[in-house]
């Protein structure tokens, strides 16, 4: 899926903790892409409100906040999903 023609659309991170969190928060990856920096990928998720809300949150959110908590069981399970997804792409 090439993503880079719609910018506006989607949601772009190469940080890998904040995409697990997004991802446990049921927010699809739309694609994994290359980036410019060799052997860095970045994460592309589909642009909601919910979503804008999450990364706003997770980066100058009130730590105390229950939006940030998640099942450990499920960040785990979210983790090693996207390390595959890395791996296969």
């Amino acid at each position: 899926m090439n993503t880079k023609r719609n910018r506006n659309k989607y949601f772009r991170s190469a940080s890998f903790p904040l995409s697990a969190f997004l991802y446990t928060k049921q927010q699809q990856v739309a694609a994994i892409n290359l980036t410019d920096d060799p052997g860095r990928k970045e994460f592309a998720f589909l642009k909601t409100d919910r979503l804008e809300k999450l990364v706003d949150l997770y980066k100058f959110g009130d730590r105390g906040d229950p939006d940030l908590l998640v099942e450990v069981h499920a960040y785990e399970q979210a983790r090693r999903e996207l390390l595959d997804r890395l791996r296969d792409g």
